[in-house]
């Protein structure tokens, strides 16, 4: 609701408050208080969201950590699998040693 009229009666150096309605004067009061308690809610979902925003990047870093030590792993062990299976195989072998069963 827009103001009636555009005097401040809450501004420093004005004694006369006579031609300002006491209805005006606490409906005024009432806006700052909820555009107060307005504010204090926004500041307090913004610092909701930062924490959130917070551990979600935590969350981030941690799953590539995992997912970057998982590869090496992987990797790790296709060296070993493919460094074994050369041995298993030896030049000039005809018949690996578990081919044939008698």
């Amino acid at each position: 609701m827009p103001p009636r009229n555009n005097h401040d009666p809450l501004s420093p150096g004005d004694s006369d408050n006579t031609n300002v309605p006491e209805a005006d004067l606490q409906e005024m009061e009432d806006v700052n208080q909820s555009l107060d308690a307005l504010s204090c809610a926004l500041d307090a979902v913004e610092q909701r969201t930062e924490d959130i925003l917070s551990q979600l990047r935590e969350l981030l870093d941690s799953n590539r950590e995992i997912r970057r030590q998982l590869a090496q792993e992987n990797d790790s062990a296709s060296g070993e699998q493919s460094e074994d299976d050369d041995m298993d195989s030896q030049p000039g072998d005809e018949n690996p040693p578990s081919s044939h069963i008698n």
